[in-house]
């Protein structure tokens, strides 16, 4: 599992979360190393972070992991951004300078969300420049697990960084829509800034990015803020 590079990051976390179950049910001290190899392998994939703090925060490791893995199950984050597009508006989910010239708005899938920045794949990083040269919103969606509390997404950041070639950085026509471009390890993990962002699309609907970021369903295990 910490060597898959076919799962998205919401299937990856969940059969994770699956076999974290099994593992805190027969060898519970085994939990914490195995989350952390996880990470390691798999440094850019918010809902796998999420799932292990919760887990390893958790009174019962057991029935915390069988929670996480039946939520991100039953995402329904899509089906919610769909409803939640303007019917009005042309929304692009793909493409470059070309295809955001012509739209009301911009949607992202990130694969993890924090005050310091997004993280999404590689190939999301033409359509966000695009976007921010052009000035036209940008919706992001950030399903179940993917929006992580700061000091945990401060060491997802520096897991990504050491697990990466050295980054550079890029700016549309404004030192305010800079971002920060990594090459990607096993497909995941080029780091973002906020700008550009409108509304932030979760489970529950569109809201703000701020109020979005101030409330986070997921704890800061020291075992995952330290550098392993």
């Amino acid at each position: 599992m910490a060597r898959a590079g076919w799962a998205g990051p919401s299937v990856l976390a969940a059969e994770t979360a699956w076999a974290l179950a099994e593992l805190a049910e027969r060898e519970p001290a085994a939990l914490v190393p195995a989350c952390r190899r996880l990470l390691d392998r798999q440094p850019g994939c918010g809902p796998l972070w999420w799932v292990a703090a919760r887990v390893l925060c958790a009174r019962d490791p057991v029935a915390e992991a069988e929670n996480c893995a039946q939520d991100l199950d039953d995402d329904v984050t899509s089906a919610v951004l769909y409803e939640a597009l303007p019917p009005d508006l042309r929304a692009v989910h793909h493409g470059g300078v070309g295809e955001v010239a012509s739209a009301d708005l911009v949607v992202v899938e990130v694969e993890a969300l924090g005050a310091g920045g997004m993280v999404g794949n590689s190939s999301c990083a033409g359509l966000i420049e695009a976007a921010r040269a052009l000035e036209v919103p940008i919706w992001v969606e950030a399903g179940v697990g993917r929006v992580l509390p700061p000091r945990l997404f401060d060491a997802m950041c520096r897991r990504l960084a050491s697990a990466q070639t050295p980054g550079r950085f890029a700016a549309s026509r404004s030192d305010q829509a800079r971002y920060l471009r990594s090459a990607p390890a096993g497909g995941h993990g080029t780091v973002f800034d906020h700008a550009g962002v409108q509304q932030v699309v979760g489970p529950d609907g569109p809201r703000p990015l701020a109020e979005v970021l101030s409330w986070v369903d997921c704890p800061e295990p020291p075992e995952l803020l330290e550098g392993f």
